[in-house]
């Protein structure tokens, strides 16, 4: 007859080691279960405190989240991100967008980059300025092929102020005294003002306080024609008559 030997069950292996026979957990795994279920209730019971304030902590974040206002309504708005002088062609690195309430935005005001493309400022502007419809020129204003930009200064600061870019005037110079007229002479009718420049193109009205007398505006004229206002202005005061306005 034969014997079955049975093979010896390894050191550290439990003694079901190679039975046949299904059999439940070993009482080691089910007493390591029961500890750590026990020290989960330790660390509950020893820090309660502390969670209790962690979910009261975290109830009021929901509710401070749901209860708080929406963030205000605002709306774009250009303005100067530095001081910029009288017809300079702001680019992208002149302006800026800012966020306005609504009720603070100026009336007009342009809100994009695209806004000042290609378009001359009429009057100098401050950084942080608003920059509006009227405070820049548009291409047709920037004068004729050939033309170049004088700045005239008018006897009569009130009339200047009726101006705005886009205008055409005629500029009219006071009569140049002559020999009887330094003699005291009297003449027949006071000496009849002279035209040196017809259709003369306003581009800008300079703001500020004036430090002379009188009023300064920006003109578009040709060169020969900037050469005859600038030597009637040493001479004698300037006014105009106004042409209309480009539609």
């Amino acid at each position: 007859m034969f014997r079955i030997l049975k093979s010896p069950v390894p050191a550290g292996f439990p003694a079901s080691y190679g039975s046949s026979s299904p059999r439940g957990p070993s009482p080691d795994a089910a007493l390591t279960r029961r500890q750590r279920a026990r020290a989960v209730r330790l660390f509950l019971a020893r820090h309660r405190r502390l969670l209790a304030a962690l979910s009261v902590a975290g109830a009021l974040g929901c509710v401070l989240v749901t209860l708080r206002p929406a963030p205000p309504h605002t709306v774009p708005v250009l303005v100067a991100a530095r001081d910029l002088d009288t017809g300079a062609v702001p680019g992208p690195a002149d302006v800026r967008v800012a966020r306005y309430p609504p009720g603070n935005a100026p009336e007009h005001v342009l809100r994009r980059h695209a806004d000042t493309q290609g378009r001359a400022l009429a009057a100098a502007v401050r950084r942080g300025e608003p920059i509006t419809d009227l405070r820049l020129v548009g291409p047709q204003l920037r004068g004729e092929p050939g033309g170049v930009a004088l700045p005239v200064r008018f006897a009569d600061a009130d009339a200047v102020r009726l101006l705005r870019p886009g205008d055409r005037v005629d500029v009219l110079a006071g009569p140049v005294p002559d020999d009887a007229s330094r003699a005291g002479v009297p003449r027949d009718g006071p000496p009849p003002a002279r035209v040196v420049a017809r259709g003369a193109t306003v581009l800008a009205r300079p703001a500020g306080e004036q430090e002379r007398g009188g009023g300064l505006l920006i003109l578009s004229v040709p060169p020969d024609v900037a050469a005859a206002i600038a030597g009637a202005a040493t001479m004698s005061p300037l006014t105009y008559t106004l042409r209309g306005t480009p539609k």
